[in-house]
């Protein structure tokens, strides 16, 4: 059995030139351009992001395509250069100017210089009021810094202030004990509480053992969270975790050389932020059951856990000043109609407050269901509507779309168009034809990969693809798991990231980070919102229930920071699906506005190739595979 690529012209979709490079991979490129200082190819990729999304090139001031010039915190502006991530993308540039924008508006301040928090904190003076940001674009395309800056310049000062009054705690009750300078260390460096956090390398977190929790003279002032992000799993909330610790002079790093590292513009030493910063997590059940007992200055929890957090008071309502719901289509689904109303109560605040909603799938079918949307999370004339090319004030009226706003209608799921679809029909319905197809694809793709990559490991040995198999269901992922061990062994080292099988699931995602395994088996419901380090390849064994579903599984490829489609090797996405089911993938390519190739799977006897020296090997795989994946009433 082999696997034969046929393409026609009205299916192929040519990635192999720049003009065909997704946005993603177009802002990648450019940030590796920028490092490497190859200024040229920097001018190329800028007039291709040009023609990519030439209203964000008309209408978005030069000065404002740097952190700096949209009016982010100075000290989080050098820390974002350290980690790699001084050149926003454009979503990122239209999300923070969506806020500028509403604060601009209402005259607190006209300069430009001015810092994001010192607008909201006038605007908080002036007029206490509701304001709210959707960002909606393409998987991968930095969605989550698009909140998080503007948070951290949102909520500087404070963090600042509740820095000092830490230290302050700990100097006064320093007398009565001999381990101030130690105790003062602890409360000045971030700390992510979560049991969670025991799952991941880096530091150890003991700053989550502080005492300041028990001193009543400061704990009102300092304990409840100033900000809440709301994800739908608990692996999106500890990945969400873990960047805003490094964000706020974290570092995840494996090992005391890297932690330490005096040449690394990251470590810790080299920070000039807030310090002491508490992110709390309520993510499982055992979490749950302790809440947010400790000091939190941001809190991360799933809906199914946030209604506990709002009845025992870990969350005041009225002291925060940020509320995200990331994947937010799914996210406000997950989120009970209680716990909404007193998250956002009919009574005024008491301070300015800025919701995000940020999702690839977000629409008004997923916004307008709730009133409490309309009233008080995007209230028409203080909400905007922010994408990778534009951002505009939303409006609620019918037909009111026009230069000037964005109607909450044209909302729509957005898919990087830089991928490359693919799709493989296969006849039998058995779960063992499909991994069989599988393993034979796979095969095929690592000689092509190793091929034509120019890339290396650190041993100089030419890199493989990096895969995500998805399944049905977490049974036949779990059953298949041996099967394809065997079948890839030598090839591929595999890993498993289901809900509820296998030890620690955040491990494996960082296992799959450092390159320690090469596959992974998910459903989709284990990995939405998930960025995986260098990820070329998606497979999925099954027809996508919807457009949403196939959106989430095909946009782990494609992301800012991957290898693309058309400058790279990457960001291919194929479908194993049976006979009967391509009307249902068509339909699918035309909802989203993708073209696909169909790849042609023949079977062939060993004898119509001769057995020769040169193809030993790969006949001694073809058995093997056949014998390992297929039942034995399939073996023709």
């Amino acid at each position: 059995m082999t696997c034969r690529m046929s393409y026609t012209n009205e299916s192929f979709n040519d990635n192999n030139n720049s003009g065909n490079m997704g946005l993603n991979e177009v802002q990648t490129l450019l940030r590796q351009a920028i490092e490497k200082e190859d200024y040229r190819e920097a001018a190329r990729l800028r007039d291709i992001l040009r023609d990519l999304v030439p209203e964000f090139a008309r209408n978005v001031d030069k000065a404002k395509l740097s952190w700096q010039g949209l009016g982010t915190a100075p000290w989080l502006v050098n820390r974002l250069k350290a980690l790699n991530l001084a050149l926003p993308t454009t979503i990122q540039v239209n999300a923070f100017e969506s806020v500028n924008a509403m604060l601009l508006s209402s005259d607190v301040s006209e300069d430009d210089s001015v810092l994001l928090e010192d607008r909201l904190r006038l605007s908080s003076l002036a007029d206490a009021k509701n304001m709210g940001v959707v960002v909606s674009g393409s998987t991968g395309s930095g969605k989550s810094l698009s909140f998080l800056a503007p948070l951290l310049s949102t909520l500087s000062e404070a963090l600042f202030a509740r820095q000092r009054i830490r230290v302050k705690a700990e100097e006064d009750i320093g007398d009565a004990v001999d381990d101030l300078l130690e105790r003062v260390a602890v409360t000045t460096s971030p700390a992510i509480l979560s049991q969670q956090r025991k799952q991941v390398g880096g530091r150890d977190g003991r700053a989550a053992l502080g005492t300041l929790g028990k001193n009543a003279e400061y704990e009102n002032d300092i304990k409840s969270p100033l900000a809440l992000i709301v994800v739908p799993s608990r692996e999106l909330g500890v990945q969400t975790a873990l960047l805003l610790f490094e964000l706020v002079g974290g570092n995840t790093r494996r090992t005391k050389t890297e932690l330490y590292d005096p040449g690394n513009a990251a470590n810790m030493f080299k920070y000039k932020g807030p310090r002491g910063v508490k992110i709390g997590c309520v993510l499982d059940k055992a979490e749950a059951e302790d809440g947010l007992k400790l000091q939190t200055d941001i809190a991360i929890t799933t809906p199914e856990f946030l209604g506990k957090l709002l009845e025992e008071g870990d969350i005041d309502p009225d002291k925060l000043r940020v509320i995200v719901f990331d994947e937010a289509d799914l996210g406000l689904e997950m989120t009970r109609d209680d716990d909404i109303a007193t998250l956002f109560p009919e009574s005024p605040l008491n301070n300015s407050r800025l919701t995000y909603l940020v999702g690839a799938s977000v629409t008004s079918a997923s916004l307008g269901s709730r009133p409490v949307v309309k009233s008080k999370m995007l209230p028409e004339g203080n909400s905007y509507i922010a994408t990778a090319t534009s951002f505009k004030p939303i409006s609620w009226e019918k037909d009111s779309n026009t230069s000037d706003n964005a109607n909450i209608k044209d909302l729509s799921m957005r898919l990087d168009p830089g991928l490359v679809h693919e799709r493989c029909v296969i006849s039998k319905q058995s779960q063992a034809s499909g991994l069989l197809v599988l393993c034979r694809m796979l095969r095929k793709e690592l000689r092509d990969y190793t091929e034509t990559s120019d890339s290396t490991d650190s041993a100089g040995t030419a890199e493989k693809p990096r895969v995500v198999i998805f399944f049905p269901s977490e049974d036949e992922a779990r059953q298949s798991m041996p099967k394809l061990r065997d079948a890839l062994w030598g090839d591929y080292k595999l890993g498993v990231l289901l809900p509820n099988t296998g030890v620690n699931p955040l491990q494996i995602m960082e296992q799959f980070k450092y390159d320690e395994t090469g596959v992974l088996l998910a459903t989709p419901n284990s990995i939405r919102g998930l960025d995986f380090s260098g990820l070329t390849h998606v497979y999925t064994l099954y027809m996508p229930v919807d457009i949403r579903e196939y959106l989430h599984l095909a946009g782990r490829v494609g992301r800012i920071g991957q290898s693309g489609s058309s400058g790279g090797t990457g960001g291919k996405v194929t479908s194993i699906i049976r006979k009967g089911e391509e009307d249902g993938y068509g339909e699918l390519a035309n909802s989203l506005g993708f073209s696909f190739a169909d790849v042609e799977y023949i079977q062939k006897s060993i004898d119509e190739e001769g057995l020769n020296k040169d193809n030993i090997e790969d006949v001694r795989k073809y058995l093997e595979d056949t014998l390992i994946l297929l039942d034995d009433e399939m073996i023709e």
